[in-house]
């Protein structure tokens, strides 16, 4: 199953680089996701699987039902984006002024859209039930992660995954490792006097 899983991805790769130029072109700020979180529903909607939007927030929660017994395993990315303006020059720049998908969440979401699409069509052969957690309002602390949670996106997950893009790992590879791995984040304001 994991080749048919593989070359179900390879054949749907410019359907992923689509969808994700499409997010980069149509960011929104943490809290305000609702048009990202209807584009992802609405994904979803066309497939015919089984989501749950508004969790916590703006956040959308699928799941596919294997046809054997097994474990239940999350998936999640996050899909809100940052306030920084997008100079770079391609036909899919940000257009919306001073919003930008500058941490990956574009590519995060995408990725996970297209792998649910591909174990939706391997439905019958999956084992256990697979629950794809589209987190919003990551990028401000505390975020949209405790919500979600507290309304139940976790409820029966024995185990959950996440992924981040990283721009300074080899193409093709990937890192892991158990427990936490990226850095934790906070906000805090310092005001500096004197001459530039």
């Amino acid at each position: 199953m994991i080749n048919q899983l593989y070359m179900l991805l390879e054949e749907s790769f410019d359907e992923m680089v689509s969808i994700r130029r499409y997010l980069h072109q149509h960011p929104e700020l943490s809290f305000k996701e609702t048009k990202t979180a209807a584009y992802i529903a609405e994904f979803y909607n066309a497939l015919g699987i089984e989501i749950r939007t508004g969790v916590g927030g703006n956040g959308v929660v699928a799941r596919i039902q294997g046809s054997k017994p097994g474990k239940t395993v999350a998936l999640r990315a996050d899909f809100d984006a940052l306030p920084i303006q997008d100079e770079k020059d391609v036909p899919y720049k940000s257009t919306i002024p001073g919003v930008m998908h500058a941490c990956g969440h574009d590519g995060h979401t995408a990725t996970l859209l297209m792998l649910a699409k591909a174990m939706h069509e391997l439905k019958n052969e999956l084992e256990g039930e697979y629950v794809f957690i589209h987190q919003h309002a990551e990028e401000y602390a505390p975020g949209g992660a405790k919500p979600m949670i507290e309304d139940g996106c976790l409820d029966g997950v024995d185990v959950i995954f996440g992924t981040h893009l990283w721009a300074t790992a080899p193409t093709g590879t990937i890192q892991y490792r158990f427990g936490p791995f990226m850095a934790a984040a906070d906000r805090f304001e310092i005001q500096i006097q004197g001459r530039g």
